[in-house]
């Protein structure tokens, strides 16, 4: 009896445990809802910055999916549609985000990955 007993319990506290997934800490976590839309927001305002340099004039044209990860700052992950004007690609686009360097000029990095083109990474 004692040891239907202990399984019971054992097989309760499983369930529960594994009822709720928690990410663990630090790993990515799917963007949705409110969180989505302040992304986009970085998003669409890294890559205007993005064009007042010498870098390409990307607007967005769909957002497939989109991270956060907390890591030495915060790094958000982006899979992408982007427009240059003339034409689509699908890329992924990675802002890494640490406040505390900001004296240095290098708060921002930001990496914007097309399929067959080669990586631009600017940081400021």
């Amino acid at each position: 009896m004692q040891s239907v007993k202990v399984i019971f319990v054992l097989s309760v506290t499983l369930a529960v445990a594994f009822a709720n997934p928690r990410l663990p800490p630090g790993a990515p976590k799917p963007l949705d809802g409110d969180d989505l839309s302040k992304a986009k927001e970085l998003l669409v305002t890294t890559l205007a910055k993005l064009a007042t340099g010498d870098g390409p004039n990307y607007q967005v044209v769909n957002v497939i999916s989109a991270s956060s990860q907390l890591v030495a700052g915060s790094l958000h992950k982006f899979e992408v549609e982007l427009s240059n004007g003339s034409e689509s690609k699908e890329c992924t686009v990675k802002i890494w985000d640490r406040p505390w360097l900001h004296e240095q000029g290098e708060a921002t990095n930001v990496k914007v990955q097309c399929k067959d083109e080669s990586v631009l990474e600017k940081t400021w």
